[in-house]
Order: structure tokens, then sequence, then C-alpha cells
């Protein structure tokens, strides 16, 4: 018993030096942001920033009271520090099942949602505005202007609002 709980201590240490010595990527540029995101598993309010990392990834870091009280690597997988989900399954515990897997990435890099079914997307000089509607599943309403991205599903009770805030 002793030599499996020393055994456990010893593969926790490496596992610890191992990952604290990984180094993260260089942000290719960061911005200032007020962030609301509302669903009905989740509810935020704060400022934070986001970073453009290289491999078509971000991280959002949110910040409470002047702290880091949340931050997301959101690429192929979505990670809170050590934990990581599929981007889908992600999606599925905290949005919808019903929503493309990289609808986030696309949201935080302010682009187009690549994989929406029977979108609409109407180009203007400042931006975007996309919406997609299948009945039962999601009702969208996404715009994208220079300092904002604003989501809205009616059916599945979500907002994510992005403000650049400098």
């Amino acid at each position: 018993m002793k030599l499996m709980r020393a055994f456990a201590l010893i593969c926790l240490a490496i596992a610890a030096l191992f990952l604290g010595c990984v180094k993260r990527p260089e942000p290719l540029s960061s911005r200032a942001v007020a962030v609301i995101v509302k669903t009905p598993n989740l509810s935020v309010s704060q400022s934070g920033f986001v970073y453009e990392l290289p491999n078509d990834e971000y991280r959002l870091q949110i910040y409470a009271t002047g702290q880091a009280a949340l931050e997301l690597s959101v690429g192929e997988k979505i990670c809170k520090g050590a934990f990581c989900l599929s981007a889908a399954e992600f999606n599925k515990r905290y949005f919808s099942e019903n929503y493309p897997a990289n609808f986030l990435r696309d949201i935080l890099g302010g682009r187009t949602i690549a994989a929406l079914e029977n979108d609409v997307i109407a180009s203007g000089a400042n931006g975007f505005a996309q919406t997609a509607t299948i009945d039962g599943k999601y009702d969208i309403r996404y715009e994208s202007a220079r300092d904002v991205q604003r989501f809205k599903d009616a059916i599945n009770s979500v907002l994510i609002v992005i403000r650049r805030a400098d």
C-alpha cells in the first residue's frame, strides 16, 4: 500500500514537472474585451482579454476583482487549465449539442460560423450578420463588427457578447 502511494506521488511529481515546463505559445495579437456569456448552465459578465495564438487557436482570460477568474484555451479542444474537452463536448455541456464544434473559436476570431446549416450571411461595410434557424435546434442571430461580436440563440437561451474595451 505504501509502495503504491509512493509510486503515485512520484508519477504526480513528474507530471507536474513536465506540465509546469511546457512553454505556452506567444500570442500573435491581443485585445482587451468586456465579455457577457449567459446560458442555462453558465453566466459571466466580466472584463478580460482575447489572445490570438498560432494554429487558429485563441485564449480567453476573464478577470474578476483584478484576478484571473477563468482562462479558456480554444482550439480543436477547449481547455480550462489541464482539464480539456473536445469542442463538441464543451458545446454540449455549456451551450448546445447542435452547434458546430468550432463555433466558439469562430466567434473569438470575429469570423462567420463556418458549419452552420441553413445560414444566411449579409455583409456590410462594418462587418457581417449571420442568421441560421433549424426548428427545435437553434434560432441564431450572430453579428460581428470591428468592435463587437454578438451571438444570440433564442431556442437554447444563449447569449455571447464580446465587446472591444480598448
